[in-house]
């Protein structure tokens, strides 16, 4: 069989949430969404396991509110939602976060692309900036409504976690546009008893801090974790780089128990 039939034989018979479903067969998991925005996680992982308990963070107040609503409209009970950022360090009176009104949608702005790191004004990989001269009228509007400061606050995972008497975790999901280090560190220890972590990783310079597989994978591999999936790759269609990609990390002693 040739890698081009592996390929296709390994799609059709999986897809991410097919994936998640083997690695965690537990009907009653734990989950942790970081970075929850407007729930679109959330609603994956409720169907996957209708019988989860999901532990979502979100910093955005108008983002939190809609998550208020899908709790309430589709009946997630077990759905607790938390209104902070997650980082290395508690921080209750608040950290600066970057918002971008650059779209119209259901919270007035794209909350989806805000997040600690500043857009970058300067980059190259940028479809929008490409498209304009920076001399010109709409270069200017355009990053007139980016990088628009407010405070969030922020909490150690780990902190939380024992405070809430948690003893383990199934599944971390983080997305958190360039802050995935920071999210890993503040686990702590927690990640020696995380069986999946599911996680985005940035390689372009749309933001003033772009990623490698080194800075998540220094938190991940001590912590008994390997690559198991390469769940999504996102391209660029102006330059032909991967802009970004959604990984699945596995607990080795995870991957043991499958295997036998």
């Amino acid at each position: 069989m040739s890698n081009t039939q592996r390929t296709e034989e390994c799609l059709a018979n999986f897809s991410r949430e097919k994936v998640l479903k083997k690695l965690i067969s537990n009907e009653h998991p734990f989950v942790i969404d970081v970075g929850a925005n407007m729930g679109q996680s959330v609603k994956d992982f409720f169907t996957i396991w209708p019988n989860a308990s999901v532990l979502a963070f979100e910093p955005q107040s108008e983002c939190v509110n809609y998550l208020q609503k899908i709790k309430d409209k589709l009946g997630y009970e077990d759905l607790e939602i938390i209104e902070s950022a997650v980082g290395e360090e508690d921080n209750v009176k608040g950290v600066t976060f970057y918002s971008h009104n650059i779209k119209s949608g259901v919270t007035g702005y794209t909350s989806g692309l805000s997040g600690f790191n500043k857009f970058n004004l300067k980059s190259r990989d940028s479809i929008n900036l490409k498209k304009m001269g920076s001399d010109s009228k709409e270069y200017a509007n355009y990053i007139s409504n980016l990088n628009i400061e407010r405070k969030v606050s922020c909490l150690r995972l780990d902190n939380f976690l024992r405070k809430k008497n948690v003893s383990c975790v199934d599944l971390i999901k983080i997305d958190t546009q360039g802050f995935e280090p920071e999210v890993l560190k503040g686990a702590g220890d927690y990640l020696n008893s995380t069986k999946v972590v599911l996680t985005e990783l940035m390689f372009y310079d749309l933001y003033e801090r772009k990623l490698s597989f080194s800075d998540i994978e220094k938190y991940l591999l001590p912590s008994g974790f390997e690559l198991f999936d390469i769940s999504h790759i996102s391209k660029n269609p102006s330059n032909g780089r991967t802009d970004w990609v959604d990984l699945i990390y596995v607990n080795k002693s995870l991957l043991t128990k499958l295997v036998d």
